[in-house]
C-alpha cells in the first residue's frame, strides 16, 4: 500500500502545477506545451487538489482523478458546453473544454502513470 504525503506537500504541488497551467493559458495559443502537457499537468493537479482536501489513499486518488479526467473528457465528447446558456457558455467550455481528443485522454493516462511512479519511489524502501 503506498502511503500518502503531508497536506502540505499536496498543497504546494497544487499551487505550483496551478501557477504554471496559469502561465501556459495565458503565454501559449497553440503548440505542443499548449495542446499537451498543459492536460498532461492538468491531471497531476487535480490529484494534488484531491489529496489536499480529502483522506484517500493514493489508489483512490489515483482512481478518482482519472474516472474524473476521463468523464470530462466524454462530455466534450458529447458537446456538453452548447447545451449551456449562453452567458454560461464560455464558462462552461473554459471548465469542460471544447473538443474531444484521444491525445488528451493519453495525455491524462501518461499523468496518472508519472504521478504513481512519483508516489511509489518516495516510499521507504524496508531493509
Amino acid at each position: 500500500m503506498l502511503k500518502r504525503n503531508t497536506r502540505l506537500a499536496y498543497i504546494l504541488g497544487f499551487v505550483f502545477l496551478l501557477i504554471i497551467e496559469i502561465t501556459i493559458a495565458t503565454l501559449l495559443n497553440t503548440g505542443f506545451i499548449r495542446e499537451n502537457l498543459g492536460d498532461f499537468l492538468v491531471v497531476i493537479l487535480i490529484y494534488c487538489l484531491v489529496m489536499a482536501v480529502c483522506d484517500f489513499s493514493v489508489k483512490k486518488g489515483l482512481l478518482i482523478t482519472l474516472v474524473f479526467s476521463y468523464a470530462i473528457e466524454i462530455l466534450q465528447l458529447l458537446k456538453l458546453p452548447q447545451y449551456f446558456p449562453a452567458q454560461t457558455e464560455k464558462w462552461a467550455v473554459l471548465v469542460l473544454g471544447s473538443y474531444f481528443s484521444w491525445i488528451d485522454i493519453l495525455m491524462y493516462t501518461f499523468g496518472m502513470i508519472t504521478i504513481w511512479t512519483i508516489e511509489y519511489l518516495k516510499q521507504p524502501k524496508v531493509q
